[in-house]
């Protein structure tokens, strides 16, 4: 079952565009904060980019740990599927930067005519668990991997 559940989340990944990130916020430590983010994967990894002057990078700088949600809209309850992922974050290391940016910039290709800008970081997300819900198995339906 867990092959299958890896198969089905790897593919999951691989066919959306956005997350929904959430992070603990760098002023006050009680309050979430949400975005949404381009992001690409290489296996379970996630990587996306922003500004050393946004809202979320203050946050993971002081807390690295995330929760993220990916799905669709779907107005019949019993055809909800997405992922809900916990993990943590971290600036992605120079000596992988041409790959991110090379995966990156496969599914974005506007990146490329964006200048060179040095506020701007790539984000390695890590997952520890995931969630994969599909309630076409039934109301609720979770499966559920550890990382």
């Amino acid at each position: 079952m867990s092959d299958e559940i890896r198969k089905e989340i790897l593919s999951y990944l691989q066919g959306h565009l956005y997350a929904n990130l959430a992070t603990i916020d760098s002023d006050d430590p009680g309050q979430p904060h949400a975005s949404t983010v381009a992001y690409v994967n290489d296996g379970f990894d996630l990587y996306f980019i922003t500004s050393v002057k946004s809202r979320k990078f203050a946050n993971l700088e002081k807390n690295p740990r995330v929760a993220l949600t990916i799905d669709e809209d779907e107005a019949d309850w019993m055809k909800i599927k997405g992922l809900q992922i916990e993990g943590e974050a971290e600036a992605v290391k120079e000596d992988r930067l041409p790959f991110v940016f090379g995966i990156y910039s496969e599914k974005y290709p506007i990146i490329k005519t964006f200048p060179a800008n040095p506020d701007y970081r790539f984000i390695k997300i890590r997952p520890k668990r995931i969630w994969m819900l599909d309630y076409s198995k039934g109301f609720s339906h979770r499966d559920y991997l550890e990382l």
